[in-house]
């Protein structure tokens, strides 16, 4: 990116709210967890909160938004053709992820953990506070800026999905072999995965796990670009 980093404040945490890996069960929630998820080919773009999405991978690909704490059914899904950018309009005091995926087992109503998290949180300000996350895992890379007048950014392009260390890897329910958790339900890490990661990317540019750096932005515009290169979804 064009912005040099050190022009941008970073955070350990800053406004965003992440979702608790080992017990969700006692969250109160501001919201009602999604039914069914909604379609859409794109939203309206009139100024609003929310991000704008490039597919850099070869073909369709899905992304799937889901609130904190509701894990079974997204709260709104889109397809994007290969090379084209779409807006996704979000709620006000949004929390939640977006993660790539495929329609037959991210709509089956079962929790789709394993995948590079791209989380937000919208705070009461309209602030939006981001940061690529793999603590639940990799399965390609994202790259996310402000847009604002900071021109934040954080995340990564790089494909670090093969050649990593025996014990890295992990299944999706697709089939479809990525790079695996750091941190297990009971806080403990995965340092094998957690060091490929930090070697291949670095910790200042994505969380990999409580005791590294800073890798959250934020745009006082509550607006995002983000770009998706090939992953494995």
């Amino acid at each position: 990116m064009a912005v040099d980093p050190s022009t941008f404040p970073t955070y350990t945490t800053g406004g965003l709210i992440r979702q608790n890996l080992s017990d969700d069960t006692n969250v109160q929630k501001r919201w009602t967890c999604s039914g069914s998820a909604t379609l859409t080919w794109g939203d309206a773009d009139n100024g609003g909160k929310g991000v704008t999405i490039h597919n850099a991978d070869t073909d369709w690909r899905g992304f799937y938004i889901y609130h904190n704490s509701c894990d079974n059914v997204p709260y709104k899904y889109i397809w994007i053709n290969a090379g084209e950018t779409q807006f996704v309009s979000l709620p006000d005091m949004f929390e939640g992820r977006i993660v790539r995926g495929v329609d037959k087992y991210m709509l089956n109503g079962q929790p789709q953990l394993l995948a590079t998290w791209f989380e937000i949180t919208i705070d009461a300000s309209g602030v939006m506070w981001t940061d690529v996350s793999v603590i639940r895992g990799c399965d390609g890379a994202v790259l996310l800026w402000g847009l604002d007048a900071a021109k934040g950014w954080s995340g990564f392009t790089q494909y670090i999905l093969d050649g990593a260390p025996t014990g890295s890897y992990d299944m999706k329910n697709d089939g479809q072999w990525v790079l695996k958790y750091t941190e297990n339900s009971d806080g403990s890490i995965n340092t094998v995965v957690r060091d490929w990661y930090i070697s291949q990317v670095g910790a200042n540019y994505i969380f990999v796990d409580d005791d590294h750096y800073k890798p959250v932005i934020s745009s006082q515009n509550g607006r995002f670009g983000t770009y998706w290169p090939a992953g494995r979804p």
